[in-house]
Order: structure tokens, then sequence, then C-alpha cells
């Protein structure tokens, strides 16, 4: 039995929320749910899921805030995330701002507004690019492993001699 994969949205827009919660659960998805930056923090924290949604998020610059301590974590790291931007007539009041040279490490972005479908497209391509890297960094890490232990057992044997 395959688990659901576990997303969590950030967001302060209350509507973005729940269209984001009812499109991913529609489409098998866990989905966890956070109003500020700190709630995202301590629900990453304490939940682990296998993605994150970061929104448009109040006080100005809390999200990008967010990102950057999601990526500064030992814990959410790796975590992929998508940001969903406000509306680009919207940025110098309360978005990202890109063009000031907001260094993101994102797998995803886009503005709003966005089609629930649209957005779970974008959730499952992201999971589904995320797995096959880790799936590809394993087996290097595996293939590492196995030349240690090859040259681990020559030491050995050169040391019995």
């Amino acid at each position: 039995m395959n688990k659901q994969p576990k997303v969590l949205v950030v967001d302060s827009d209350i509507s973005f929320v729940k269209l984001a919660k009812i499109a991913l659960e529609d489409s098998s998805y866990q989905v966890l749910t956070a109003s500020n930056r700190r709630e995202g923090l301590e629900t990453a924290r304490r939940d682990t899921p296998d993605m994150v949604i970061i929104g448009a998020l109040e006080p100005h610059g809390d999200a990008f805030k967010l990102h950057r301590e999601f990526r500064g974590n030992h814990r959410t790291h790796d975590m992929p995330m998508l940001v969903v931007d406000v509306r680009p007539e919207e940025h110098w009041q309360k978005g990202w701002r890109r063009s000031e040279g907001m260094d993101m490490d994102v797998e995803g972005y886009v503005s709003r507004p966005i089609e629930p479908g649209e957005l779970v497209e974008l959730v499952g391509g992201i999971l589904e690019r995320t797995a096959k890297a880790k799936s590809a960094n394993s087996g290097m890490a595996l293939d590492r492993m196995e030349e240690l232990l090859k040259r681990v057992g020559q030491l050995e044997a050169s040391l019995v001699r």
C-alpha cells in the first residue's frame, strides 16, 4: 500500500488554502495547513511533509523568510518547495519581488491565479522529479559504499598476510 504524499500549504489567504486543500485531497494527497511562518515551521518540523507550498504570508517578507528557514534547517533543507506568488500587480505590496534579486532555491514558482488542476499537476511533477533524484542519489551512495567495502576487504587481506 502506497502512503499518501504529505503536502504542507502555508499561506495567509484562507481562500487559497481551502482551494489547495480540496484540490490536493481530491487527488489523494494528505494536506497540512498553516496560516503563518511560525505555524509553517512548527508543522514541517513535527509532521515532516514530502513537500511544501509557500504562498503569500503576512507580514510582508515572511514567505521569503520561511523559505530561507526551511533551506537552513537540516530537517527541512531538502524538502521540495513550490512558491505560489501573489498576482504580479500585488508584488509591490506583498509579493516575493523576484526582480530584486531574492535568491530562491525552489522546485517550482507560479503566480496567481492558479487553477486547482494546474496546482495538482505541479505538485505531482515536483514530487515525481524529486523522488527520481533521491533514488539516483541513493544508487550513487550504494555504489560508493560497495567500493569502500571492497577497499576495506583488500586492506584486511593485506594485513592478514
